[in-house]
């Protein structure tokens, strides 16, 4: 894409209850899923994953809202919020961080600082408790594979 000019507006990605991707799924606008993604899932806005929903990948976007079932990395720039339907199985990053009564979350959360990032498995940084959390939630996903 030629970077001078500028991205076109538009209304999003949307992704059918019936639809299975593979691979990797970018957009500059929102994006909503019913379906089945297996990859990343990235855009410069909104992304929102349905109640039928299912994700096994990471997930980029500045506002996330997952009602379905995401395993895999969360990345929110702004917000995420996973509501009473939402599963997640994964590490979160989000500076706002909304958790509904009766939603699944089993992970490691971090709530970054403007000046901060998430560590992505760096762990010389890391506390010996944050290391001890990582290794825990590696061996729970790698379990639920």
């Amino acid at each position: 894409m030629n970077k001078d000019r500028p991205m076109p507006a538009g209304p999003g990605t949307v992704v059918g209850a019936n639809v299975v991707l593979t691979g990797i799924l970018r957009d500059t606008n929102d994006v909503i899923i019913h379906g089945k993604v297996e990859g990343e899932l990235s855009t410069e806005r909104s992304i929102t994953i349905g109640e039928t929903a299912e994700i096994k990948g990471p997930i980029t976007g500045q506002v996330v809202t997952i009602a379905g079932f995401v395993k895999g990395s969360v990345d929110a720039g702004q917000k995420l919020e996973i509501l009473p339907t939402g599963k997640v199985y994964g590490s979160i990053s989000a500076r706002e961080l909304v958790i509904r009564s009766g939603a699944i979350f089993i992970g490691k959360s971090t709530m970054p600082t403007e000046d901060e990032s998430t560590p992505d498995g760096n762990y010389e940084k890391a506390t010996s408790d944050e290391r001890s959390a990582y290794q825990s939630l590696e061996r729970a996903i790698a379990e639920e594979e």
